[in-house]
């Protein structure tokens, strides 16, 4: 398994309208891109300005089709236009544990 993982920190006076979007526009792909095999959107709980995605794929034959789909290359234009900085992460991994939604005690 394929670990793809990558934190956006924005700048501090970006518009919510316009973050929020691009947190939707990342969690949408999950729908639209086949090779996603687990896909995860969320803001860090420590800094107000950073959000993380993290996306699992079967091997980096994936991996490469994700980066290249036609539904990614405008989401990563946003990411670029409106981040002050983006780091990626791609690790092999083994597969995570089955992940499930919490049930209420």
């Amino acid at each position: 398994m394929l670990w793809h993982i990558v934190r956006f920190r924005f700048p501090s006076d970006v518009e919510e309208a316009e973050r929020r979007a691009l947190e939707d526009a990342l969690a949408g792909l999950q729908d639209q891109i086949g090779e996603i095999d687990y896909l995860a959107v969320g803001r860090d709980i420590d800094d107000a300005d950073v959000t993380g995605l993290v996306t699992a794929f079967a091997d980096e034959a994936a991996l490469a089709i994700y980066r290249e789909h036609p539904q990614h290359v405008p989401v990563v234009s946003r990411a670029r236009e409106l981040c002050e900085e983006i780091q990626r992460l791609d690790i092999a991994a083994p597969a995570g544990p089955d992940l499930r939604e919490p049930t209420a005690d």
